[in-house]
């Protein structure tokens, strides 16, 4: 199987840690680079309000191969921003900071394909990468917790009916 990634497993930029766990509301930050920023903006379009046929909120352009998903306008802002950071002569292989909430790291998921690459930058992947590791990686870690925890304690015998750990505990007193 190929190597698809360019950013090591343990090195996913991240500023917060437990999104999850916080409010939906709350903001996580991911660095983008060049392609990553021209990707999301050329899979985006504006969703816009329309009454049609009972169907209020449409995007501009009909969905397509190029306009994967119809985003609000605060995501296209945000990414409209990378864009212009990034390719700037000036910014040459610098990457921009920017901020998502749930919703928008939710919809960056659904067009992130693993296999989409621009130039040699596995683009798909690092950005289902960076936001997997946002929404899942905290929950992944108390999971690999809780198997070395209980790998550690397979073979320890305690009982802890309240009368043995009441008798224990009088016994350290008398101690």
């Amino acid at each position: 199987m190929p190597e698809f990634s360019s950013i090591p497993f343990d090195e996913v930029p991240l500023s917060h840690e437990d999104m999850r766990g916080g409010n939906p509301e709350e903001e996580e930050f991911i660095f983008l680079t060049r392609n990553e920023a021209l990707f999301l903006d050329d899979s985006f379009t504006l969703m816009i309000e329309q009454e049609i046929e009972d169907q209020r909120i449409r995007p501009m352009r009909p969905i397509q191969m190029t306009a994967a998903l119809a985003v609000p306008m605060e995501l296209m802002e945000k990414v409209g921003k990378a864009v212009v950071y990034t390719t700037h002569p000036n910014n040459i292989d610098k990457e921009y900071e920017i901020a998502f909430d749930l919703s928008e790291l939710l919809m960056i998921r659904e067009i992130a394909s693993s296999y989409i690459k621009i130039g040699e930058e596995p683009v798909g992947y690092n950005l289902k990468r960076k936001v997997c590791a946002i929404l899942y990686g905290e929950e992944l870690a108390q999971e690999e917790t809780n198997k070395i925890a209980a790998h550690l304690l397979k073979d320890v015998d305690i009982d802890l009916s309240p009368a043995k750990v009441e008798q224990g505990s009088d016994t350290k007193l008398n101690s």
